[in-house]
């Protein structure tokens, strides 16, 4: 029988293939010749929303573990789920995959940096974090960069057969994505699910979402005040708003071995793809209507 592992795996996969046969090698080359919108999303990402979520645990009573778990979770910058938001609402999802490709390899630096830093606030006790190169490179490779590639081959070749498969694409890719979650959210903990009582998804949740709505609300207000396209700021914030659950995971469970850090993620991966959509939904609509 397969895997919850394996399950998320594929269907990571099938998702990312489906954002591939998206985009066109032109959208990359846009990106890259004109790195504004790159480099500023790259800064909100790694630096502005670990300071957001730290500020705001600062001043909370809450259990320096669970202070640490938030922070960690805004060390992991958004993967397949960001791209594929960006892919739904038809923005600039070469930028959003190109976003993913190079802060994939940053957090393998950032992470262990971050966490030394805000360990000496929130920490309990003496531990270090730091990603297995080969590991972390294998898993940004098989999951991301890989479909990707060989959904941009089969545009290529079959380009009206694609336009074709477009829609049932996306159709296949939420349904897989749905499948995902409910796992996460519904399953027991045996099973990879999220194992939480409900005073505790009460006691998290809303520190998580008002970091979460201020992130993208930010981010999005930020990147406009320099000029940036309304749909790259867009993009951005859906970036920076929407974060890794499954890396925030693999680190306060397994690498930390720290149950209660690992509790802000599963709540987080909660709500936030469903609050994510329908903010870039109405941000999206706001634009469309000012044009």
């Amino acid at each position: 029988m397969m895997s919850v592992d394996t399950l998320i795996t594929l269907a990571l996969g099938i998702i990312m293939f489906s954002i591939g046969t998206s985009l066109l090698i032109d959208d990359f080359k846009n990106v890259f010749q004109y790195p504004k919108a790159l480099t500023i999303g790259l800064i909100l990402q790694m630096l502005f929303l670990p300071i957001l979520a730290f500020s705001v645990c600062y001043f909370l009573p809450i259990s320096n573990d669970i202070k640490m778990g938030i922070v960690i979770l805004s060390l992991c910058p958004g993967g397949a789920t960001s791209n594929f938001i960006n892919y739904l609402l038809d923005l600039k999802t070469a930028l959003s995959v190109s976003l993913t490709m190079i802060n994939s390899f940053l957090i393998l630096f950032t992470i262990p940096l971050g966490f030394l830093f805000f360990n000496q606030f929130f920490g309990t006790k003496e531990a270090s974090l730091t990603l297995p190169f080969y590991s972390s490179f294998q898993s940004i490779a098989l999951i991301i960069l890989l479909p990707v590639i060989v959904g941009l081959a089969f545009r290529q070749m079959f380009p009206d057969l694609t336009i074709r498969l477009a829609n049932p694409m996306k159709y296949l890719s939420t349904l897989l994505l749905a499948i995902v979650f409910a796992i996460k959210i519904f399953a027991g903990e045996t099973q990879g699910g999220a194992g939480l009582s409900a005073g505790e998804i009460v006691r998290i949740l809303p520190i998580i979402l008002f970091i979460h709505i201020c992130s993208m609300i930010l981010s999005f207000l930020l990147s406009k005040s320099i000029n940036i396209e309304q749909f790259r700021a867009l993009t951005i914030s859906i970036e920076v708003g929407l974060q890794n659950t499954t890396l925030a995971l693999l680190l306060t469970s397994v690498y930390l071995a720290n149950n209660e850090m690992s509790k802000p993620s599963i709540v987080y991966a909660m709500f936030s793809f469903f609050t994510t959509i329908l903010f870039g939904y109405f941000v999206k609509n706001r634009i469309l209507k000012t044009k």
